[in-house]
């Protein structure tokens, strides 16, 4: 697929804590991530930011969560990218994520998919488990839209970025990024996006399967489901499947638009088949 392509998604956007070390620090960050989870966020940014001055790549990165969800700071993303770029030059991945969505979803910067893709992919690079297949999925799924030769420029800059230690990292210096983005609205849905007994397998009722599918699907010029995919599969078949159908099927918007213009727009979302 290589129309214009937007994508919209919820996966490990602003991440906080993706990797930690240093002990002698240990104590104000977990006072300061208790705090936060807490929703005092005065109190979370008084513990972290003289961490951040100090260097603490962990603290560095959760000053460009809060400035760039305005959670007791305005809302900056300009400040959030100062932040995130210092924890990502100490190779901190949850850093290059959160670096990686700025870039791909376009938040205040023009969207950029190689620089989203290289982050993306250093990201990966450096974790393992679930978290790191999960960015790993978002790379892949921001690279459906981009084509052959910007994944080529991504994967040679990511390598120059992590040979030189996070030091050759730009393509250009952020300042050129600071134009507005196009005006844009999202896609609107209009029906609900409920699992329904109708959406199951015969089969899923009769063995009260249960699971949790994530798809990504592209939203039309009309506002209908042109496209799904699965990117996180449930380990059941029957219902990843299922999930599509429903998707395709039954999920209908109003249509993005830029610039006043209807858009194809890419989506990423999560569909739960709750026992029945």
């Amino acid at each position: 697929m290589r129309h214009r392509l937007r994508l919209r998604g919820w996966i490990l956007r602003a991440v906080l804590t993706l990797g930690f070390s240093g002990s002698v620090f240990a104590a104000p960050m977990e006072d300061g991530q208790a705090a936060y989870d807490s929703g005092d966020y005065a109190t979370a940014l008084r513990m972290w930011r003289p961490l951040a001055d100090q260097g603490l790549a962990r603290a560095q990165n959760n000053l460009g969560v809060m400035y760039e969800n305005g959670k007791g700071v305005p809302l900056d993303i300009n400040e959030a990218l100062k932040w995130y770029r210092l924890a990502a030059e100490q190779g901190y991945a949850g850093a290059q994520n959160n670096l990686g969505m700025i870039y791909a979803l376009g938040r205040i910067v023009p969207r950029d998919p190689v620089r989203a893709y290289m982050w993306f992919s250093l990201a990966a690079a450096s974790l393992s488990g679930d978290v790191g297949k999960t960015v790993t999925t978002t790379r892949d799924v921001f690279a459906g839209a981009m084509t052959s030769q910007q994944i080529a420029d991504a994967t040679e800059l990511a390598r120059r970025c992590q040979a030189s230690s996070y030091k050759q990292c730009d393509r250009g210096s952020d300042a050129a990024l600071l134009a507005p983005p196009p005006a844009s609205t999202p896609a609107i849905a209009t029906t609900s996006h409920a699992v329904s007994p109708g959406d199951y397998p015969e089969q899923s009722l009769r063995l009260h399967e249960t699971g949790s599918v994530t798809v990504t699907y592209v939203v039309s010029e009309s506002g209908s489901v042109s496209e799904c995919t699965v990117v996180q599969s449930s380990g059941n078949g029957r219902l990843d499947g299922a999930a599509c159908a429903m998707v395709k099927k039954r999920w209908k918007y109003k249509p993005a638009t830029e610039n006043g213009k209807p858009v194809t727009i890419q989506y990423i979302s999560t569909v739960t088949f709750p026992r029945k």
